[in-house]
């Protein structure tokens, strides 16, 4: 099976088993140019080519983009992701430097969970009560005070 799939990559005839780089870009919601970015960064490997030269790109990659991408939303570095994605592709252990890299951002992490948490809690309420004179500072005096705690956080390490 292996082989077969390799055989239809090369000859371009995968059908839904591989993806050209603009079917990808248009499924992860990225550009052309992301994707050969994140490829010469580490990010992604590279893919297999077709026998003209061209990048057909399984459709797991769907998948290590928008992981790539919301990393970056969460503030990962792109040396940081690509760490990561290093072991996740490849499927070993993931080296100590990957795992302190993931203990330091873990609570900052679990720190956003709970403010998205609380927040979505303060929005349904002020949707479904109404709105009220008090609850839009009380929701911009909360949000202020978590993000200097994530600020006081961040300059602690």
């Amino acid at each position: 099976m292996h082989e077969q799939r390799n055989q239809a990559t090369r000859s371009g005839n995968a059908g839904s088993a591989t993806l050209s780089i603009g079917e990808l870009a248009r499924r992860a919601h990225v550009s052309p140019r992301t994707i050969r970015f994140y490829e010469e960064q580490g990010i992604l490997p590279a893919p297999p080519r077709s026998e003209g030269g061209t990048r057909r790109y399984p459709e797991e990659y769907v998948f290590y983009l928008e992981g790539a991408r919301i990393f970056k939303e969460l503030g990962f570095s792109l040396e940081e992701i690509a760490e990561i994605g290093k072991s996740a592709l490849t499927g070993e252990s993931p080296s100590e430097q990957t795992r302190d890299l993931l203990r330091g951002k873990l609570d900052e992490l679990e720190h956003r969970v709970r403010v998205l948490r609380r927040l979505h809690r303060l929005v349904t309420q002020v949707t479904e009560d109404g709105p009220r004179e008090t609850a839009s500072p009380s929701i911009l005096t909360w949000l202020s005070s978590q993000e200097k705690t994530l600020k006081e956080r961040k300059a602690a390490r």
